[in-house]
């Protein structure tokens, strides 16, 4: 493996995590109910666990790796002298203030302090803007333009993170002790998901703009490539909470258990769309926009 990929690994497993912790471990403890977020919680404790450890060591290996990229070879994890000087850019303080925030999410978690943990997630996700492209722009440009892109990032891992919550209480709503409160959590879904839906979109466009500055037309070019498979996916994973909420959810009161059915079926392709996103940005954040 190369070090661009395996970089490109690190950052889709702790953009992956943190959207489990932000949007998956959110939902179940702001806006799922006060009945439903204990055994939610439960549900995602294993889950939970792993993508703070996930995070933890991938904010940890983060600098030898990226230093590895850098030099262009795996020789360079070794070197301290070149470890010290890649520490000292503008990239290692940011992946400096990663791993001391990675620490901070460590200890809320062993704590068991959930809440705490879904808000330095958030931080989290909000300190990658600090090393993207968004990062290369000075002033009140760069400022707005990272700011952009925190919103971008928080609303897509908002959305996505929540689906796995959304797809449990899917199951809890087939038990009638639970019926009404779960039916009651997926409206707040609903309502939450319109707002993050709108806000990536949204964010999207203005983040295009600001980092490309034009239409991804140049299919010659390996960022445009991907970029524009990156949009397909988000647009694909909009068409389909589209016909989630609008054509799936109102089958409930007349056939429940299918209407179900076609609901996880439907949040499983988003999820997938979603995977493919990530990874997509993991991927095309590594190259210049050209």
């Amino acid at each position: 493996m190369t070090p661009e990929s395996a970089v490109t690994c690190l950052r889709f497993l702790h953009d992956g995590a943190l959207c489990l912790l932000w949007g998956g471990l959110g939902f179940a403890c702001f806006l799922a109910g006060r009945t439903l977020v204990t055994p939610l919680v439960r549900l995602l404790e294993t889950a939970v666990s792993v993508a703070v450890g996930v995070v933890v060591a991938t904010s940890v290996s983060a600098l030898p790796v990226q230093t590895a990229d850098i030099t262009g070879h795996w020789a360079s994890v070794y070197d301290v002298s070149t470890l010290h000087l890649v520490a000292e850019t503008a990239v290692g303080e940011a992946l400096a203030l990663q791993v001391a925030t990675a620490i901070m999410l460590l200890l809320a978690n062993l704590l068991r302090a959930y809440r705490t943990s879904v808000l330095i997630a958030g931080l989290m996700l909000c300190e990658l803007a600090l090393s993207g492209h968004a990062a290369e722009d000075s002033g009140l440009g760069g400022v707005a333009h990272q700011a952009v892109d925190a919103v971008h990032v928080l609303s897509g891992c908002a959305w996505l993170g929540g689906l796995i919550p959304f797809m449990l209480i899917l199951r809890m709503a087939a038990i009638s002790e639970l019926r009404s409160v779960s039916i009651k959590a997926m409206r707040r879904f609903s309502t939450a998901g319109h707002v993050a839906v709108a806000l990536v979109l949204t964010s999207g466009i203005v983040n295009l703009w600001l980092t490309v500055g034009r239409l991804p037309i140049h299919i010659s070019s390996p960022y445009d490539q991907k970029l524009c498979l990156k949009i397909l996916a988000v647009g694909l994973m909009t068409a389909i909470a589209i016909v989630n909420r609008y054509a799936f959810v109102p089958m409930i009161r007349r056939d429940g258990s299918f209407a179900r059915s076609l609901l996880a079926c439907g949040c499983a392709a988003e999820l997938v769309l979603g995977a493919a996103a990530l990874g997509l940005v993991a991927s095309f954040g590594l190259q210049d926009p050209a």
